[in-house]
């Protein structure tokens, strides 16, 4: 019989498959519902389980918290006195769970090892020492950084994708003027005698993480320092990126790329709209 019961909302599946993943280096035994095998009774398997396992991990979430099914599982285990609450990513848990201490995972980025204070918690209700069996390969601080920059992609893929694309289209709308600046002889004179060539580039540099915030406010909303800074990065390579474009474009097309404004002005409105609509579910 399994050692542990995690319960998780499906939406932060990749979240609880590292969290299991993690569980098991140290020696534990959990089961997660990935384990049913077909026709399986689900209901009362889950309920087994739950009844039978000496601890039970409920991962808290802004999307865990709108679960039926987690909350119910957590009630459960509450009663059991086998619940050990986590949080993942800074939401209130359900008002009735507020009071028990939960274990803070804001931190932690899938392929870290377990927070001690939540090891320690899982070893005295298991009555022994926990303890890695294998040692860790992370790849160092440059390992570490790389597993920041896709800690969105584990939370929210839908939503970062569409966020990303609105702050793409974004920085095109504001690259496209300096582009036409840069390559404008009545104001400037000839290219790269009045104006350096490098200036456009500081300019585009700047504006991506100057529209981050804006473009992608609700998903920073929901993000750490820790992974929005990775985020930012992104924004400041998507604003070089879109200046290169629109200066390819302005060469070629001169004043018909104004044609492009109206098609990227309606993708960007389009894919800000849906990425709000994602956070919200």
């Amino acid at each position: 019989m399994a050692e542990v019961f995690l319960s998780y909302s499906r939406d932060d599946r990749p979240v609880a498959q590292a969290i299991a993943a993690e569980l098991q280096r140290v020696g534990v035994d959990v089961w997660w519902d990935h384990e049913l095998l077909g026709g399986d009774d689900f209901r009362s398997r889950i309920a087994e389980i739950l009844t039978r396992a000496p601890v039970a991990i409920v991962i808290w979430s802004r999307r865990s918290v709108q679960s039926q099914w987690v909350v119910g599982e957590a009630s459960a285990a509450r009663e059991r006195k086998t619940l050990i609450p986590l949080n993942i990513d800074g939401c209130e848990p359900p008002l009735d769970f507020r009071p028990l201490h939960t274990v803070n995972f804001t931190e932690w980025i899938p392929g870290d090892q377990l927070p001690l204070a939540f090891q320690k918690a899982l070893s005295e209700r298991l009555g022994r020492e926990l303890s890695y069996s294998t040692p860790a390969s992370q790849g160092g601080p440059l390992g570490r950084i790389t597993r920041q920059a896709t800690q969105a992609w584990y939370l929210d893929l839908e939503t970062m994708i569409f966020y990303l694309m609105s702050q793409a289209f974004a920085c095109f709308l504001c690259t496209l003027p300096i582009a036409f600046l840069a390559r404008s002889p009545d104001l400037f004179g000839q290219p790269g005698q009045s104006w350096p060539t490098w200036i456009p580039y500081v300019f585009s540099l700047l504006i991506g993480p100057i529209l981050a915030p804006l473009v992608m406010r609700r998903a920073l909303a929901i993000r750490r320092l820790s992974s929005a800074v990775p985020i930012f990065v992104l924004a400041a390579v998507f604003g070089v990126a879109s200046y290169v474009v629109s200066d390819a474009l302005v060469s070629q097309l001169k004043q018909a790329v104004i044609v492009f404004v109206g098609p990227a002005m309606l993708i960007f409105l389009l894919t800000s709209t849906l990425g709000d609509r994602s956070v919200e579910r």
